[in-house]
């Protein structure tokens, strides 16, 4: 059965994120084809990739004192900075 809240623009983010070397990608939230998340311990190559396919990547990492968020625009300076 398809539920149909996917989007082409949607799927394209998907394969691009996998195609990069994401472990896993898939489309997440209440539907209408808006978000999608992927899993990669390749993450500048894997936002690149998004990038390419028109979304906008945004990188977050967890910790055990929570999660953290970074800007898009100033993603590679932090994710080197706390790596």
């Amino acid at each position: 059965m398809l539920l149909g809240v996917s989007t082409m623009e949607l799927s394209a983010l998907v394969y691009a994120a996998r195609n990069a070397g994401a472990y896993g990608a898939k489309l997440t939230g209440a539907g209408g084809g808006g978000c999608m998340i992927a899993l990669s311990g390749f993450t500048q190559k894997v936002a690149s990739a998004i990038e390419k396919a028109g979304g906008t990547a945004i990188i977050s990492s967890f910790a055990l004192d929570g999660c953290y968020r970074f800007e898009p625009h100033h993603i590679e300076d932090r994710w080197k900075r706390n790596n």
